[in-house]
């Protein structure tokens, strides 16, 4: 044995480890080196076969599915086809719009002229009943109320103008106009009682203004219009109103000779009826 060599102290020392790791033989473990694959740094668990069954795989990340367009792209033509059509869908319906807007404009009007003729209608019937009650001094709720009373068949009563004209008994059928548009006038057409048919002069819609007339004139006007025509015969003047008999003479509705006869007869009636004094008179 060499005299130099300490029994104490080995050629190839072993340095403990602290883990309680045994090296392998002839090296040194170093703890602190972490590229030491004996070193503790680099210890690992030791990984067995069945170590990780019981985990689930992780899922591969999947594209989104995209669903092909079902769009079908229209060619210029079939847009241009389609606008035409809304086009002409568009305009039927303004044409539809337009003309129920007429209808209603047109229905409208002629409620309220039909509203008109009924008030004015009612109005006259109103008056009438106020007079007979004034003249009677009865009540009048109904038809049953109305008593057997003359003044309702032998005057007629006019509210729009507040006069009443005795009618001539010898008169049937007798119709009348009242035209205010112009120059208020109330025109008579009828025949004389006993006749077995109606005659075409007496028809209101054919010969509406030549069987005489009553006109109605501010009496400031005087006896002549602006040309220095005369109103007529005066007959009647109350308040700021006069009222004149009106007919032209010439004129003859009838062709034959039998009804120019009855025509003559009729017209001197209905003059009588409108001339006579006191035959036109004012109610309130």
């Amino acid at each position: 044995m060499d005299s130099n060599q300490n029994p104490q102290n080995p050629q190839n020392p072993v340095t403990p480890n602290p883990a309680g790791n045994q090296a392998p033989t002839g090296h040194t473990i170093d703890p602190n080196n972490p590229l030491d694959p004996h070193g503790v740094g680099l210890q690992s668990p030791i990984i067995t076969p069945n170590q990780f069954d019981g985990l689930k795989p992780i899922p591969k990340p999947t594209e989104p599915v995209v669903k092909p367009s079902t769009k079908k792209e229209l060619t210029p033509e079939q847009m241009t086809k389609r606008f035409m059509i809304l086009s002409i869908v568009l305009g039927v319906l303004a044409i539809i719009g337009i003309g129920l807007g007429i209808y209603g404009l047109i229905d409208a009007s002629n409620t309220r002229d039909a509203l008109d003729t009924t008030t004015k209608s009612l109005n006259s019937a109103n008056s009438i009943i106020s007079k007979i009650s004034q003249d009677t001094g009865k009540t009048i709720k109904s038809v049953a109320d109305v008593p057997d009373y003359v003044a309702i068949t032998d005057y007629l009563y006019l509210p729009e103008w507040n006069i009443k004209i005795k009618l001539d008994s010898r008169l049937s059928d007798l119709s009348f106009t009242l035209d205010e548009k112009y120059r208020p006038e109330i025109c008579f057409t009828g025949h004389e009682t006993g006749l077995s048919y109606f005659p075409a002069f007496a028809d209101i819609d054919k010969n509406p203004t030549g069987m005489g007339c009553l006109v109605r004139v501010k009496t400031a006007e005087g006896a002549s219009d602006e040309n220095g025509l005369s109103f007529g015969t005066n007959v009647y003047t109350y308040g700021e109103y006069s009222y004149y008999y009106r007919r032209d003479n010439n004129f003859v509705f009838s062709d034959n000779d039998a009804e120019k006869g009855l025509e003559a007869t009729a017209v001197e009636l209905i003059k009588n009826m409108l001339t006579i004094p006191g035959n036109v008179e004012h109610y309130d």
